[in-house]
């Protein structure tokens, strides 16, 4: 069939919608909270914690005021569960259950690499190769940590003894960082899991009699299931944009992707004024969504976490949105134009710009450190955003807000303006590590 034209405004409504970013907005309980992980895919975990901790900043860009709680007791009801990246429904264990033994099998001793992508890395350094000499040269810790997880139950990771032969060395974060490296990958392999929090800290657990029994798909119905989640979530996206959808993106694979063209459950589109080498797609459902998305459009102001599903995909967030966006932390401050914790704003169906903030949790203060917009932001951008600021100090519990004196400033959203400002920033890193 031909593609089905739409144009970029529809497309972007069909990505917001997808995400669950326009109203009506999600119910804030539970039941509410689950359904719309679901619907999302994931939530990205993330040690950075500037104004709250990621997953927690997702939802409240959709949900608006709700008790983070839930988001625990979701995880310790096994309804949600935890990898080193990412909180993931439980209801996809089929997909990621795929994943985990795919993994399990190419760090065996003498195993070998899968047939994903890159070796079957799956994120954080814990690359199969080096995991599988690593653990060969310490399998007591494996031994160690399982037994004792199977005997006591959860436990912190502070509760155990680093008794490495061979420490892991990557020239990265993660030097030395034995036991939390070993956790990491055994929750990757599926044999321990996150089984709640105590004061903040994660409590590990045996997985065996955890997660619930799946049926293992065959390989082409992994496929096809993952690309429909995929495609469902992300609303409107190419090839590339399937595949870098975190969870689902190392099973989507172009057959799939002919197959369910092929049944009606995706369809091509071609997005007016979005110039692209390669097809487009959107779930097959296409024209009914269309009809509800034009019918009933009601956008939102609110502010993106870096790591938003919606916007995680850069290129697409590019192309979809006319905005150019890459996170500044390792920028040097002097060059930064964003900031360090840059929020994008989604303002009805178009990026208007960004805030920086941050919270001082001790004094109790909202700092904003900058607002930028792009040039032609509606007049009734910065209104809506003072509102949005005020609802996320709010809901952080923060007193008061701060605001920069300098007027807002306006910045092109464009590849250009970032590659001078990143040349620079190259540079100024390069000379600070000379002088080290």
């Amino acid at each position: 069939m031909d593609p089905v034209r739409i144009s970029a405004r529809d497309a972007r409504r069909l990505a917001i919608a997808a995400q669950r970013l326009a109203e009506p907005r999600p119910k804030p309980t539970r039941a509410g909270i689950l359904a719309l992980v679901r619907d999302i895919g994931y939530l990205q975990l993330d040690p950075t914690n500037v104004v709250a901790r990621n997953p927690v900043q997702v939802l409240w860009s959709r949900l608006r005021a709700y008790d983070p709680a839930l988001l625990e007791k979701l995880i310790r009801e096994r309804e949600l569960f935890e990898n080193p990246s990412l909180i993931l429904p439980t209801s996809d264990l089929a997909i990621h259950g795929a994943t985990m033994r795919t993994y399990r099998k190419a760090t065996d001793p003498g195993g070998r690499e899968g047939p994903y992508r890159k070796g079957d890395n799956a994120g954080g350094g814990t690359w199969a190769k080096r995991v599988r000499g690593w653990m060969t040269k310490n399998p007591h810790m494996r031994r160690a940590v399982l037994a004792r997880l199977k005997r006591e139950g959860p436990l912190p990771l502070t509760a155990f003894e680093d008794r490495t032969v061979v420490s892991w060395t990557s020239g990265g974060w993660n030097d030395e960082r034995n036991l939390t490296m070993l956790l990491a990958i055994l929750q990757r392999r599926g044999e321990v899991v996150v089984a709640g929090r105590r004061n903040g800290q994660k409590l590990f657990g045996h997985a065996a009699g955890w997660y619930p029994k799946t049926t293992p798909l065959a390989s082409s119905a992994l496929a096809q299931e993952a690309t429909r989640r995929a495609v469902r979530a992300v609303g409107v996206g190419n090839l590339r944009t399937l595949v870098r959808q975190y969870a689902f993106g190392r099973h989507v694979t172009p057959d799939a992707v002919a197959a369910l063209e092929r049944s009606g459950e995706v369809g091509r589109v071609e997005i007016e004024g979005v110039a692209s080498r390669a097809p487009w797609y959107a779930p097959g459902d296409l024209e009914r969504r269309l009809r509800e998305v034009r019918d009933r459009w009601e956008g939102r102001t609110t502010l993106l976490s870096p790591f938003d599903n919606l916007i995680i995909d850069r290129d697409r967030t590019e192309q979809l949105f006319d905005y150019f966006y890459r996170m500044e932390i390792y920028v040097p401050p002097h060059l930064r134009t964003l900031g360090y914790w840059a929020m994008p704003v989604l303002h009805d169906d178009r990026i208007v710009g960004s805030v920086d903030p941050r919270f001082e949790r001790a004094e109790g203060e909202l700092v904003i450190n900058r607002v930028v917009l792009v040039p032609g932001a509606p007049r009734t951008a910065l209104p809506a955003i003072r509102r949005a600021v005020d609802e996320l100090a709010e809901w952080v519990g923060a007193k008061r807000v701060s605001w920069p004196r300098r007027a807002p400033t306006a910045r092109p959203a464009t590849r250009a303006h970032l590659a001078r400002t990143q040349t620079g920033a190259r540079v100024a890193v390069a000379t600070t590590r000379r002088r080290a």
